[in-house]
């Protein structure tokens, strides 16, 4: 890689150009290194949208803003459910701030039950759908009313989700950060004081983030943060709907932003697994060429007193008129996905289906893709 010009005011900084995943991807993490490899003491991969996996390096560990927040709130002990492994340098992270953690696989829920009353755990942290999942396991009640602490990451807290999570945790408070693995730490926070409880409402980090609109897009910078490969203006593909300075009855004055969802729609997560747009449109390659090589998804949450389910509902677009209305064809193709769409590298959709976590998944055939519908790709939708 070049190096950057000196730059001194914030004209010549609008200036650099805008970093992306694809130039990332051009380069081997040892060439990004901006700092001896003996002064690494994290290094972590996120596949992203891409598909690839590129490697950051981080000098000191980053996660310590939110572990901060929830120890001056309250919390002590914390239940981690998240299958990524470089969540374990928050086991650090907490620790350095007072908070003990225990990272669980979220694909053996029902085996930490038993967490909660043995570690005193009044703090879960994971995905909204996947919280809500493992409070349904929780058969005892005090379990239940032990939790004071929520800590939602990885996906929009969606209003129907939000309440259930009220109903089941109803002592807990909820905070809802915003981060990414390549930015090394969060990048945006939501208290349960904060004036608006919007899902894409958040504080910008004040911790070493710079944070700019470009093209409705959010781009991030890292500023005195300690990472071997500082990321500058680099494009997020979150979309915002506005980034100004506010003052919010927290206590925050500073920048804050909304989001509004994905500038592109290859993947959603969901129930602690990702769905992504490729993997799906890869298996339809095998059926009738009157299928189009595109195709929306929906994934449609079902939410009662008893349990969370997710229907995937795949949305084909069909070329011939024949094809519309085959039951034939598409019972072959929900019995395709359910046996092979993979989830992660070890985890297939036929495994969310007889953990009841989704149901088996159901497919439409369209004349055409909707008018309001812009690209083909993954929506979520609730019902």
């Amino acid at each position: 890689m070049t190096s950057s010009p000196n730059v001194s005011t914030y004209d010549e900084f609008q200036k650099l150009p805008i970093l992306d995943r694809a130039t990332l991807n051009q380069f081997s993490p040892v060439d990004r290194l901006c700092t001896p490899i003996s002064a690494v003491d994290d290094i972590r991969s996120t596949s992203g949208t891409s598909g690839q996996m590129p490697l950051f390096y981080f000098r000191t560990t980053g996660y310590r803003h939110m572990a901060r927040v929830l120890v001056q709130a309250g919390a002590r002990r914390k239940i981690y459910l998240w299958g990524y492994q470089h969540v374990i340098t928050h086991v650090e992270n907490d620790r350095l701030e007072g908070l003990q953690t225990v990272i669980c696989d979220p694909q053996q829920l029902p085996q930490h039950v038993p967490l909660v009353s043995a570690m005193k755990a009044d703090t879960l942290a994971g995905t909204p759908s996947l919280l809500l999942l493992f409070g349904q396991l929780l058969d005892n009640i005090d379990d239940r009313l032990r939790i004071r602490f929520l800590e939602l990451t990885g996906e929009p807290g969606r209003p129907q989700t939000m309440m259930a999570l009220r109903q089941v945790f109803p002592l807990a408070k909820i905070y809802h950060h915003y981060a990414m693995g390549e930015m090394g730490l969060e990048t945006g926070i939501r208290t349960p004081k904060c004036d608006r409880q919007d899902s894409g409402y958040f504080h910008l980090n004040p911790e070493g983030i710079f944070a700019e609109e470009h093209k409705g897009e959010l781009l991030l910078t890292h500023l005195n943060t300690p990472t071997a490969f500082p990321l500058i203006r680099y494009k997020t593909g979150d979309r915002i709907n506005w980034l100004r300075h506010d003052r919010c009855q927290c206590g925050h004055e500073g920048i804050s932003f909304e989001l509004s969802g994905r500038s592109n729609v290859d993947f959603v997560r969901i129930a602690g697994v990702e769905l992504r747009y490729d993997e799906i449109a890869g298996l339809l390659t095998q059926f009738d060429d009157a299928l189009e090589p595109y195709l929306a998804v929906e994934v449609s949450e079902h939410i009662s007193d008893a349990k969370q389910q997710v229907t995937l509902i795949l949305k084909i677009v069909a070329k011939g008129a024949a094809t519309l209305g085959t039951e034939q064809l598409a019972e072959q193709i929900c019995g395709v996905v359910s046996q092979n769409l993979k989830l992660s590298a070890t985890t297939r959709l036929k495994d969310m289906i007889d953990a009841r976590y989704f149901t088996s998944p159901k497919v439409k055939f369209l004349p055409e893709l909707p008018v309001s519908t812009k690209a083909p790709g993954i929506r979520l939708v609730e019902r």
